[in-house]
């Protein structure tokens, strides 16, 4: 594993994690068997992972801000979860409108099916500039971990640093979202673009629904060796290869469109997206009943099925969630962080298309306290948030007094 410390190599990472398993076996029965870690972009938090799933652990993996009552209940609910099943991995996700935390048990982190189903090699090297509390990111380096090989993780993402990786580590996958590929290409250049990504087999983007107009800047630069990954926390998904609209399942995942009632409709008819697999990789909201079996599950994304069963997403606007720089957030979560705050009184949080990163947060608050400033509260927002889920915009009003309470007095 790279980061910005230097190389750890396999056996190093090994006796790190066999470390700290045997510190995490005593804490067992404390803490109900589930681990909350804090993420960071270095070999330490792997080691940590690692060491967990050797104790038979489950890792609750957060963000490196969050509010402390909102990882306790995370953490309360993946310790009930424990109760029906043994889940390896538990990780945040914004479903109907609200972050909770969705576990993953059954097939093995190490089995090698995903993995190479997004085309990524036993020793091969993968390059990740994405936060790695999103479920995906922290995945794909996993699975490739285990599946053997090298893992390139830089701590922050910007153009200029992420092409500098690809000439320096040369990997042979690499993962961006959409946002982020926009400005490499404005960068650097779509002719530089691909020969800075010469080394690559796979680009591979996913997070967000690519536009059409930068799907085909990337299709030019980058040819075959674009893929697009369509998943959930929930379910495995498709993946697409460079310029096709529409991605066949992966091995082993299954998906069908149902109407409102929860229906099958016919093909080629528009409904929302349901999945579950077939090879025992089971997901479910924690503290949810665990099925034996799998079950049909949805986040309420909007597609197609066509011919020979390709998936076609035609929409990911649900509703109470937004998709920011590549990553689903929830305006309620932030507003109610913000309504936290001892001085604010009343606040309101809107969504303004971006052009940068798709989609932003915009905030209005009243403040009953006269010295409340906008950086203040937006320190305050710093320390309980990531940045997606921070206001891009945060407009200060003072606390109007109420007419009737007045004219009562």
């Amino acid at each position: 594993m790279i980061d910005v410390h230097g190389t750890t190599t396999f056996a190093a990472l090994y006796t790190a994690a066999a470390r700290h398993a045997l510190e995490a076996e005593r804490n067992t029965v404390a803490d109900g068997g589930v681990a909350p870690v804090r993420v960071s972009s270095d070999a330490a938090f792997f080691s940590q992972v690692c060491g967990e799933l050797m104790a038979g652990r489950t890792p609750l993996i957060l963000p490196s801000r969050i509010p402390r009552k909102a990882a306790d209940q995370a953490a309360e609910a993946v310790r009930r979860t424990r109760l029906d099943c043994r889940p390896w991995k538990a990780v945040l996700t914004v479903l109907h409108g609200r972050q909770v935390a969705v576990v993953t048990h059954g097939e093995s982190p190490g089995a090698p099916r995903k993995a190479q189903a997004l085309g990524m090699t036993r020793g091969g090297r993968i390059l990740l500039a994405a936060p790695l509390h999103l479920n995906g990111p922290f995945e794909f380096a996993l699975r490739q971990l285990l599946l053997g090989g090298s893992v390139v993780l830089l701590p922050s993402f910007s153009a200029d640093r992420w092409a500098r990786a690809i000439q320096r580590e040369r990997p042979d996958w690499a993962f961006l979202v959409p946002t982020q590929l926009q400005q490499v290409l404005d960068t650097v250049g779509d002719a530089t673009t691909g020969q800075i990504c010469a080394p690559l087999r796979y680009l591979v983007h996913s997070s967000e629904p690519c536009p059409p107009t930068l799907g085909e800047r990337l299709a030019a630069a980058l040819g075959p060796r674009l893929s697009e990954y369509y998943g959930t926390t929930m379910y495995d998904g498709t993946l697409t290869r460079h310029e096709a609209s529409s991605g066949m399942p992966l091995p082993g995942a299954e998906l069908r469109i149902v109407d409102r009632q929860g229906w099958p409709v016919a093909q080629g008819a528009t409904g929302r997206i349901e999945g579950r697999s077939r090879c025992g990789l089971l997901n479910h909201p924690a503290g949810e009943t665990c099925h034996s079996a799998p079950t049909w599950q949805g986040v309420g994304d909007i597609g197609r099925l066509l011919p020979g069963g390709l998936l076609q997403v035609t929409g990911t606007d649900v509703e109470g969630r937004v998709i920011v720089a590549g990553v689903k957030v929830s305006p309620e979560e932030t507003r109610q962080v913000l309504l936290e705050h001892p001085s604010v009184s009343a606040c309101t949080v809107t969504v303004r298309p971006h052009g940068r990163f798709g989609s932003v947060l915009a905030a209005v608050v009243e403040s009953v306290s006269p010295e409340l400033t906008t950086a203040a509260l937006r320190s305050w927002c710093a320390q309980r948030l990531t940045s997606p889920q921070r206001p891009h915009a945060l407009e200060l009003r003072p606390c109007l007094p109420d007419p009737k309470r007045e004219s009562h007095a």
